[in-house]
């Protein structure tokens, strides 16, 4: 790809160029989960949205046009973020930093960020945003599909918390957009993905926040889960806009099996706090570990949990109140299906080749589908107030699941480079969910509630549209106008792509 690398550094380019004879190009392709990464051509290290726009006008200049796609924190579990062969627009190493102006409470933050950034920067003159929980996460897909945090019971979604962007999109045009500048483009890239050009600067809404908080994790022996889930949701139904928790139950922890730990939060004093959190630490965590901490290390205390560079599934569903014995149900499922020979997968999930993400193309009952080692599978049970957020109605934004229906994320990690390890790794993700869904209503909820689901959480199929008509909903053929706009031969496609109108 040695010509792609002259002819962008001859029109202008002024960032760095990484193709596979570079040094460099190993490292170029890392990615937060280690079985989305994928070799392409190039490598584009851009310095600005003139880069951006010079790369995208570049390739689909050619003949045919070349596929790429656009990476910020490099944390798409489902590959958007790689591309096979064609060129990566990479915005973390240069446009990676934030800056805040005070006197009207907004922050300019580059594409590549991370929330670390974020939150550091912010915190400085006292004020903050809806931010990812695991810090290392990038701003650009999290605030693209949604996004939730700690202070989403205070402040909503991270997209609610967006007040505009710069934009490059598929013509090589550098928009602004905001409530009063393409205000179309702006309601489509509020939970509208990728599907619109390459967003190389976001500007939220700041909030006063005090910089230090009551937060920490409380661990628990396996056990006692039915008297943790009991106890959490009792806390759950009078939580404040001031407090969160993320109850985080492990198939193996640090001990080895099995584990149970709430993080919980507390925007306020400890004393306080503990106060509020009475029913979780009376059951006697074996360590407590809540204590007051610095604002900007409440969305680093998981990142040790969930660490960059190795495999990784993620999925999820959506629940309302969860009794103890379904809580109970719910874990045990998950250690018998972490534990499950890969032959029996398959086999003990009715309609798991019909439900599986790769159903269409891959039969995932192959003799190669092993995995090298037991897997870890965890579950995410989110707590967060959601007054707020399902207080906004639902064609506000592009994003539109609304509803009073937390989250639970699943995650699998595995050992092993092999494609049959990774389709056993997502026969037990589907197999887990499904059996989630009936256990909380979840299919019931998408019928009568408008329940259309998190697009950050779902492996399904990101690269098929009747996925994102199923993910967009009734949102969705407002946004296929919009795609027929800026994107009519359909550049951007990489994650939920959305169909232009005819």
């Amino acid at each position: 790809m040695a010509h792609w690398k002259t002819s962008l550094l001859d029109a202008g380019f002024t960032g760095d160029l990484v193709i596979p004879s570079d040094p460099d190009y190993d490292t170029s392709l890392a990615r937060f989960a280690s079985n989305a990464q994928k070799l392409a051509g190039l490598v584009a290290f851009v310095k600005s949205a003139s880069d951006v726009s010079l790369v995208i006008k570049f390739a689909t200049s050619q003949s045919p046009p070349i596929q790429f796609v656009v990476r910020g924190g490099g944390h798409s579990t489902s590959g958007a973020s790689s591309s096979d062969g064609g060129i990566v627009i990479d915005l973390s190493r240069y446009l990676n930093t934030a800056r805040v102006d005070v006197e009207n409470k907004r922050c300019y933050a580059g594409g590549g960020c991370n929330w670390a950034a974020v939150d550091a920067e912010a915190i400085k003159y006292g004020l903050a945003t809806v931010g990812g929980t695991v810090n290392h996460t990038g701003i650009g897909g999290l605030t693209l599909g949604g996004g939730y945090g700690f202070l989403t019971g205070a402040h909503g979604m991270v997209v609610d918390n967006l007040l505009g962007a710069t934009i490059v999109t598929a013509d090589g045009s550098i928009l602004t957009v905001n409530d009063t500048t393409n205000s179309d483009l702006f309601w489509g890239i509020r939970g509208g993905g990728c599907n619109f050009g390459c967003v190389t600067e976001f500007v939220y809404k700041l909030h006063p926040q005090r910089t230090t908080v009551y937060a920490g994790p409380l661990i628990y022996p396996a056990p006692r889960f039915g008297e943790v889930i009991e106890a959490i949701e009792g806390w759950y139904t009078g939580a404040s806009s001031d407090e969160g928790a993320m109850l985080v139950t492990a198939t193996r922890g640090r001990s080895g099996g099995p584990e149970v730990a709430v993080f919980i939060f507390y925007n306020g004093e400890e004393d306080e706090g503990k106060n509020r959190f009475k029913k979780l630490l009376d059951l006697g965590p074996v360590a407590n570990l809540a204590t007051m901490i610095p604002y900007e290390k409440l969305n680093a205390m998981q990142n040790d949990g969930i660490p960059y560079g190795i495999n990784y599934h993620l999925n999820g569903v959506t629940r309302t109140v969860v009794p103890a014995d379904v809580g109970l149900a719910v874990f045990n499922k998950l250690i018998e299906t972490a534990n499950a020979p890969s032959s029996t997968i398959a086999t003990s999930t009715p309609s798991l080749n019909a439900a599986h993400p790769d159903s269409a193309t891959n039969d995932i009952v192959a003799p190669e589908a092993k995995l090298d080692s037991e897997p870890v599978m965890v579950l995410l049970w989110e707590y967060y107030n959601l007054n707020k957020q399902s207080s906004i109605p639902a064609d506000a934004t592009a994003y539109r699941m609304r509803v009073k229906r937390p989250l639970v994320t699943l995650l699998i990690t595995w050992k092993g480079d092999s494609v049959g390890a990774s389709k056993d790794a997502k026969a037990r993700l589907t197999a887990m969910k499904m059996f989630c869904e009936g256990a909380f209503g979840s299919v019931k909820a998408k019928v009568e509630e408008d329940d259309t689901g998190y697009g950050n959480n779902e492996i399904g199929n990101p690269q098929s549209s009747d996925a994102a008509a199923a993910l967009y909903g009734r949102n969705y053929p407002r946004l296929q106008e919009i795609k027929k706009k800026y994107d009519p031969n359909m550049v951007f496609k990489a994650w939920y792509p959305i169909r232009p109108a005819a």
